[in-house]
């Protein structure tokens, strides 16, 4: 599914992924974990299956508070910094 017309302030749970995001004009898959965390596989990019992961994010306070889930905008960032990492000649992180 492609989630390009979601709201950036939207906030997909595990149950809405997987899903794609064109970010800097490069094709994303997001998988959702149950556990909050998040996988990026870059499919526009020159490495077959290339992409990296994260989480899960843990909201503060609460004895055992439930994940945070990142808001299509912060999943757009959290891409976005990764590009900035790549090395244009490999296509992976420097």
């Amino acid at each position: 599914m492609s989630a390009d017309q979601w709201a950036d302030d939207y906030r997909p749970c595990a149950g809405d992924s997987p899903f794609t995001l064109v970010v800097e004009g490069e094709i994303f898959t997001v998988r959702l974990r149950p556990d909050g965390g998040q996988d990026y596989t870059w499919e526009s990019g020159p490495n077959e299956e290339y992409g990296f992961g994260g989480g899960p994010a843990r909201a503060a306070g609460a004895p055992d508070p439930e994940p945070y889930r990142l808001t299509i905008g912060e999943h757009r960032e959290s891409i976005s910094g990764f590009l900035g990492m790549i090395d244009t000649e490999t296509g992976y992180i420097e």
